[in-house]
């Protein structure tokens, strides 16, 4: 009995976690819109930067976490996790409320999402990801950054409406007295949400005797996503195709690049190849899939919701058949 109310009480806390989480990304969301149109960047760039950077601090922080923790195999589970997390489930979620057809996505964005991906299962497979390949990772992800910074015009910018509300007219009018305070509050609303929600998973987890690989690819992963599902429900809600694939693509850039890059800097970083193996190719898979529907401009369809859901269901069958 006292056992089923600590679970009761655990759930609870995911709950409330879950709340902060659409909260801080719906306010995240409406702020990122309104200084993209003041400072005339495309929503592409909005999801991308902005909001891709703000939706990965948790990934960031728990990766990190568990390396400094001597748990790196949670560090690079949870990036990868997280990273198939992204293309299926975020956009899965986003089609449950709208279909989508990604316009104006450039080619670039596109291959170098996908190529970085391919190194990485190259490195993965036949070599160690070490501290040089973490250097060399930073540095693609700061020449990203840069580049699209540099690619940003403002032509692209006529799409983007500012919505009516208080939080929106007040970032927009002042961007930096209003703007940059509502972002980074939104941001700290959206990981204390998300932190909430992993530990409370963890600890029922923990009572339930799950292990540490599945802990790092199923619900730490899935809990350090939730900006990214929260963020895109949202986008999908108000037609922001370009802010939806803005934020997958730029999310897992900044998992892949500068998190894992950052997180293999540390003395004690290393995995264990045999558990992630299978991961990284159906993570490779996905993003070749998800490369290849982008560059023929596929219209995803309302009802494909369930094909990308049913899928990460199948994934998450897998872990669990291997891991139990």
């Amino acid at each position: 009995k006292f056992m089923s109310l600590v679970i009761a009480y655990q759930f609870l806390i995911l709950c409330i976690g879950l709340y902060l989480v659409i909260k801080g990304a719906d306010v995240l969301l409406t702020s990122a819109i309104s200084i993209g149109k003041k400072i005339g960047v495309s929503d592409f760039f909005v999801g991308l930067i902005i909001i891709g950077f703000g939706t990965s601090l948790s990934e960031l922080l728990v990766s990190i976490k568990a390396v400094l923790e001597n748990s790196p195999n949670l560090s690079v589970g949870n990036v990868i996790g997280s990273n198939i997390s992204n293309v299926i489930l975020v956009l899965g979620f986003a089609l449950l409320i709208s279909s989508i057809q990604f316009k104006n996505i450039k080619k670039f964005d596109i291959l170098f999402h996908l190529i970085i991906h391919l190194l990485f299962f190259i490195i993965f497979y036949f070599m160690n990801f070490n501290s040089t390949f973490g250097y060399i990772f930073i540095i693609l992800f700061i020449f990203y950054i840069f580049r699209s910074l540099k690619s940003s015009s403002s032509n692209e910018v006529s799409n983007i409406e500012l919505e009516k509300n208080k939080i929106s007219i007040l970032t927009f009018e002042n961007p930096i007295r209003y703007g940059v305070p509502i972002i980074f509050l939104s941001i700290l609303i959206t990981l204390m949400g998300a932190q909430l929600t992993v530990n409370s998973a963890i600890k029922i987890s923990n009572i339930l005797k799950i292990s540490e690989s599945f802990l790092g690819l199923t619900i730490i992963a899935i809990g350090t996503s939730l900006p990214e599902i929260a963020t895109s429900i949202r986008a999908a809600k108000r037609k922001k195709s370009e802010i939806i694939i803005g934020n997958i693509i730029g999310s897992n850039i900044y998992n892949l690049l500068l998190i894992l890059g950052a997180s293999s800097l540390f003395k004690n970083f290393n995995y264990d190849k045999s558990i992630l193996t299978t991961e990284v190719i159906f993570l490779v898979f996905c993003v070749f899939l998800l490369s290849i529907l982008l560059a023929i401009n596929f219209k995803f369809k309302k009802k494909q919701s369930l094909i990308f859901i049913f899928l990460y269901l199948i994934y998450l069958y897998n872990l669990y058949n291997s891991n139990f």
